[in-house]
């Protein structure tokens, strides 16, 4: 048996509801953070750097897309201006960030990741 009491537990008292609302903000949250750290706006924790692959961002705005999509009509009002309002957020940053890419860099150069090959794999490696 256990000393501990229940209201010890921090989930004491959070409804289903509470808890699936909770962990959806977190869900978007992580994904808007993930594509804001491919544009360069968050450091890279594994290096400390900011790192710009806007394939890799693309890749997480599609995901907040299409959770969008896929849960359109299912989700409260805040949810649901939570994740419009990453979206918009995240998509805007990319638009910027692909603008000063294109125009920084000269129109022959490729826009290349700078992430490392050991972080981010290429997409020929993923394809085998």
């Amino acid at each position: 048996m256990s000393d501990r009491s229940e209201t010890d537990n921090p989930l004491f008292g959070v409804t289903r509801e509470e808890m699936l609302e909770a962990l959806f903000a977190d869900l978007v949250a992580r994904q808007t953070n993930l594509a804001l750290m491919f544009l360069g706006k968050v450091n890279n924790p594994q290096t400390g750097q900011p790192t710009v692959d806007l394939e890799a961002a693309q890749l997480f705005i599609d995901q907040l897309d299409m959770l969008e999509a896929k849960t359109h009509g299912n989700l409260s009002k805040s949810e649901a201006k939570f994740l419009k309002d990453s979206l918009t957020h995240v998509r805007m940053v990319f638009e910027s960030v692909s603008e000063h890419i294109t125009t920084a860099a000269p129109a022959s150069a490729p826009v290349l990741s700078v992430v490392p090959d050991a972080v981010a794999p290429s997409v020929e490696a993923e394809a085998e």
